[in-house]
């Protein structure tokens, strides 16, 4: 038996007059939403996925239930290529706060559910975006 290890993360589908923030990656343009990997030390997942959020965006959030599940594999290049991570998709309501971008993302865009298409991509984040317009 294979007992792949892997890493949990959760991605916030903030939702704001209708609209769904995306993130693009600076060096690659890759598609991302907000959010990240659980900490070692956080229990709370939906204050880690707040902690998360307000650092890649600036924005406080209400986080709701969860939509969906997927996994991602991070890709060469990166610091951590080949590890596969667990994400769980949250429903999130914009609260408040100005769009600040960290240095992880280089682009943003807000989304519905005709001008996502144009996102068109292969990972599982375009596939979760889909299920979150369905």
């Amino acid at each position: 038996m294979n007992n792949m290890q892997f890493t949990v993360g959760q991605k916030a589908f903030i939702e704001k007059d209708g609209k769904v923030l995306v993130l693009f990656k600076p060096d690659t343009g890759r598609l991302d939403i907000p959010g990240g990997r659980i900490q070692t030390n956080e229990t709370d997942l939906k204050s880690a996925l707040a902690r998360e959020v307000l650092e890649e965006t600036g924005l406080q959030i209400k986080i709701n239930d969860p939509f969906c599940t997927w996994t991602f594999t991070i890709g060469e290049g990166y610091k951590y290529a080949g590890q596969t991570i667990f994400l769980v998709g949250y429903k999130c309501e914009y609260v408040s706060g100005e769009l600040k971008m960290s240095d992880e993302h280089g682009d943003y865009r807000w989304v519905d559910k005709e001008s996502y298409k144009e996102l068109k991509s292969s990972i599982g984040h375009f596939n979760a975006l889909e299920k979150y317009f369905e």
